[in-house]
């Protein structure tokens, strides 16, 4: 890989080591705190909900900005994380604050990762030779080691192996972000203000998410289905613990299962680019969709872990195909001054079904069981499969071949 692939791989790979631990764990960490899986649901949901309000208007501020780059948002976004973190370390067992301190983690990190992605677009649309599909396979496989390190990390010892993981992310994140800003940031900002100089319109004419709406008419429908199909597969990274011991598993079954879901995705993000040039993002994105449902189905249908693994394997077609296509698809699909407010609303759209999964993924599992949570996110990806297509097929670009 380039100089910029090494360093922007880097950057997603830190990235993943923060997602492999708060977020993956978040249902070990705080059950070991002394939450019920609703409370949890609870937590991430509220989490999530507080983040899809961040995203959109971050990113608005960023398409805008003459001075906000996207260097300082992740900084301002990763250095109150760390103090977060400290926190918790600190209140230990002290339900209120935890949940508070949690809650603001995982909320900050939710908000980070359009930013994150942004960078890529933003690196590519200057002329670098970015190649997403591979720094996204290297994210991939960090989740792949973290988690399954941490299976064994938090049975040998405890809980709070999670922070100290998720410092040494955040830590890390900042050091490669620091070498990206410098290498390569830092002149592309100052032609992109200049940009934004000549192209800048008054305050109250920015557009509002109705106007962006009537821009792309066909969006509306991505972004629901993107909320469907989120609702699902937060469900299962949230209570994938619940999920293996329903069928005879353990913490580490869990820690298995979650890395096998990673590597799987891998050589997925890695072949993107290549796939890309025989198939449109449009296409793919709707191959991913029915992965989506079918990821979901083998789930439900499993009746011990080695079921369960079969099913994460099936994550190389649905989020691991998405995950890049998505971005690939924004961006062609966008204008220049909408680019990072169309991942953001993704973003969006990906929280607020994290939400949904969450809240109702945890009270379905404390009223009835796993299997009927399961059979909820079936049908509700369902129904996302039906909006990717109305919204596919109706894309601004349609009819080129590759994007």
């Amino acid at each position: 890989m380039g100089n910029v692939n090494v360093k922007y791989a880097g950057l997603m790979g830190s990235f993943d080591i923060v997602i492999g631990s708060i977020s993956a764990y978040s249902a070990v960490y705080l059950v070991a705190q002394g939450f019920d899986e609703f409370q949890v649901g609870m937590i991430t949901a509220f989490a999530n909900l507080l983040a899809s309000i961040l995203q959109p208007w971050v990113g608005n501020k960023v398409d805008r900005s003459i001075r906000l780059n996207l260097t300082y948002v992740n900084v301002l976004i990763v250095l109150p994380s760390l103090a977060l973190l400290l926190g918790l370390i600190f209140s230990q067992k002290i339900l209120l604050l935890v949940a508070l301190f949690y809650t603001l983690v995982l909320t900050l990190q939710a908000t980070l990762s359009p930013f994150m992605s942004a960078i890529g677009v933003f690196l590519m649309n200057n002329g670098l030779k970015l190649n997403y599909g591979v720094c996204r396979a290297v994210e991939s496989a960090t989740f792949a080691v973290t988690t399954s390190i941490l299976g064994i990390l938090v049975i040998r010892f405890d809980e709070n192996m999670i922070i100290f993981m998720t410092i040494v992310g955040y830590i890390l994140y900042l050091w490669m972000l620091r070498q990206l800003h410098l290498t390569f940031l830092r002149d592309l900002f100052k032609q992109h203000r200049e940009q934004i100089k000549l192209n800048s319109v008054p305050l109250a004419l920015e557009k509002t998410a109705i106007k962006f709406s009537h821009k792309y008419p066909h969006f509306k429908f991505i972004i629901f289905g993107s909320f469907c199909f989120f609702v699902g597969h937060n469900f299962i990274n949230l209570f994938m613990l619940q999920i293996v011991e329903n069928v005879g598993g353990n913490t580490q079954s869990m820690g298995t299962a979650v890395a096998l879901a990673a590597i799987s995705e891998a050589p997925m993000m890695v072949a993107f680019t290549r796939i890309n040039r025989k198939f449109s993002s449009r296409i793919l994105l709707m191959v991913a969709a029915v992965f989506f449902l079918v990821k979901l189905i083998i789930t439900f249908l499993a009746i011990n872990v080695t079921g369960i693994y079969i099913a994460q394997i099936f994550q190389a077609l649905a989020f691991g195909l998405y995950i890049v296509a998505s971005v690939y698809y924004v961006n062609h699909e966008m204008d220049i001054e909408d680019k990072v407010k169309g991942q953001s609303f993704v973003t969006t759209a990906h929280t607020l079904g994290s939400v949904v999964g969450s809240l109702l993924g945890g009270w379905l599992i404390n009223r009835f069981d796993v299997s009927v949570a399961l059979l909820f996110c079936i049908i509700i990806s369902g129904v996302g499969v039906i909006a990717y297509y109305l919204g596919l097929m109706n894309s601004k670009r349609k009819n080129q071949l590759t994007s």
